[in-house]
């Protein structure tokens, strides 16, 4: 893998004293950091990742090459690298897709798996509620060059209701 690594700091105040010398030292101790993030969660939720965030070094988000395909990933979207491109390549094998056909790619986070499968489908609709992975999304797949899939923001449940009643009348 692209060896990148976003760091991201959750604090109930957008107030980190000496940040710089924070910065400079975790970069020291781990130069394979590439960006990191202070993110401000002031919030009684049981949500992890406020809604502020303050990027404290890099981009403020991280690249990475799955099958092939690259994908920029934010600091609120849902991704697990490790064992994706083994469970995304048999997945889509087992799929067995010819070309006809339409996936739907529900819960798609930042669209990793529907984007893959788009070489070998039809065409590819992902839904999607985190309005942040959404975007990636969409970034994702313009890198890539990929017109074959399309992002909606919706519950994922909810939306393949619907599908399934439009299908019906």
């Amino acid at each position: 893998h692209s060896g990148q690594v976003m760091v991201v700091l959750v604090l109930g105040s957008p107030i980190l004293p000496s940040k710089n010398n924070f910065v400079k030292a975790l970069r020291k101790l781990h130069p394979e950091i590439t960006t990191i993030i202070l993110n401000v969660n002031d919030q009684k939720t049981s949500m992890v990742l406020g809604e502020k965030e303050i990027v404290l070094y890099g981009k403020g988000y991280i690249e990475d090459e799955l099958c092939g395909h690259t994908f920029r990933i934010s600091s609120k979207s849902f991704y697990h690298p490790v064992q994706t491109e083994k469970l995304y390549a048999k997945a889509i094998e087992l799929a067995g897709l010819t070309g006809k056909e339409r996936v739907i790619d529900a819960y798609c986070g930042i669209g990793t798996i529907g984007l893959i499968a788009s070489d070998k489908a039809k065409e590819v609709v992902s839904v999607e509620l985190n309005p942040d992975a959404v975007k990636d999304a969409i970034v994702n797949a313009k890198r890539n060059g990929i017109k074959n899939v399309r992002f909606y923001r919706n519950d994922a449940s909810v939306f393949m209701r619907q599908m399934a009643n439009e299908g019906e009348s």
